[in-house]
């Protein structure tokens, strides 16, 4: 035996937890979406350049590796309920600090909390998400990822509304934050009741081959989604010279094509096949990057971000499900070495990019996520 929860929930209380894990995806998405279309805004305000920027992200990217490994033991001795928990409240607390940051100092060390929360409640709340899915006995993992993309693009849409009534100094971020902690409050108490993990099996393994090319699949798509996230908005207004309320919309676009293919996604992976969505979709990522790097109306380089998100919305629940049935690995293991390794590219990948803006420019760092998604395609289309 793997591992062992007591008092596990059925009928109504597991239905109570699936609804109250949905909610906390979508608070943690509700954080990236704010914080994406206030990066034109604080660059302006502390007068930094991309390759600044590209540092300050990678001081976020960071704090979440950091934090990730220290979840996972947290949860080996609590189970995933109280850390999830707390963390969504401190998660919300620490969201509207980098945008009210009044230097690059402190703009530094409000990113480097704000990515340890980031990578210690992806963990948890994944693994509260693997644990429903395994109560209820059918695919699940799609709904929750749906909900964090509209949360994603809630923030993105509250932002964006902030930033018009003249908010964007982080009054707007503050606000935001304290709703969503009334929110949280509401919900947190029917998280699923899981234990601490007992287990008899070594605490510690490392990911077999088959999990590693899983993981580095999700890798590059985490990758393109944060480099999406993080620099859509800035291209379409330093390069397409777009407004920033149209810059948004870009991302509003992506935010909204991936919410709404993954809540259709099971049925997608259904009657298709989890190839056919990993190469389609990588495919269909790669031709929006191009409409969005070739089309001089900043509009029309919106549309193709949103493309981006069609192609790209299923990835991340196809590799996690394949993941937690590889043979010869935990369910609980696949899953975890896969969203580490996914979550490693959606840090990492949007700094490096940074660096790759300040030296060729922004139209050059979104060339290599182009390329990104056309591995996803190969990758996906040479998958067993």
């Amino acid at each position: 035996m793997d591992t062992i929860h007591e008092r596990q929930p059925t009928g109504a209380r597991l239905n109570r937890a699936r609804i109250a894990v949905s909610v906390v995806f979508f608070l943690v998405g509700i954080g990236p979406g704010v914080w994406a279309v206030h990066i034109p805004l604080i660059k302006e305000r502390l007068a930094i350049d991309p390759a600044i920027l590209g540092l300050a992200l990678l001081t976020m990217a960071t704090g979440a590796v950091v934090s990730m490994p220290l979840s996972g033991w947290i949860v080996g001795l609590t189970g995933s309920r109280k850390p999830t928990a707390v963390a969504v409240f401190v998660y919300l607390a620490i969201l509207p600090l980098p945008i009210l940051a009044p230097d690059v100092l402190l703009f530094f060390t409000a990113l480097f909390f704000f990515g340890l929360l980031i990578g210690g409640i992806d963990v948890l709340a994944n693994v509260q998400a693997s644990e429903v899915e395994v109560a209820r006995k059918r695919p699940t993992m799609s709904s929750f990822h749906a909900f964090y993309s509209i949360g994603a693009l809630c923030g993105a849409l509250m932002g964006a509304f902030v930033i018009s009534q003249g908010w964007g100094d982080g009054r707007g971020a503050v606000g935001t934050a304290v709703i969503c902690i009334i929110l949280a409050a509401v919900a947190v108490p029917s998280l699923y009741p899981s234990e601490r993990i007992v287990s008899e099996g070594p605490r510690f393994a490392l990911p077999s081959k088959a999990v590693v090319g899983l993981g580095f699949i999700a890798f590059l798509a985490y990758a393109l989604e944060g480099a999406v996230t993080d620099w859509s908005a800035l291209y379409l207004t330093s390069v397409r010279e777009a407004t920033p309320e149209t810059a948004a919309i870009g991302f509003a676009l992506f935010a909204l094509s991936m919410s709404g293919l993954r809540l259709f996604g099971d049925p997608i992976v259904a009657r298709f096949g989890g190839r056919a969505v990993l190469a389609g979709g990588g495919l269909l990522s790669a031709i929006g990057l191009g409409i969005a790097l070739a089309s001089p109306w900043p509009l029309i380089g919106a549309i193709g971000f949103g493309m981006v998100g069609i192609g790209v919305a299923n990835v991340v629940p196809v590799v996690f499900s394949a993941g937690a049935r590889t043979p010869g690995v935990s369910a609980g293991m696949g899953v975890a070495a896969v969203a580490t390794m996914g979550y490693v590219g959606f840090l990492f990948a949007p700094p490096i990019l940074g660096f790759v803006g300040h030296e060729y420019g922004l139209s050059a760092s979104l060339g290599l996520v182009l390329v990104m998604a056309l591995a996803i395609a190969v990758l996906g289309f040479r998958l067993r």
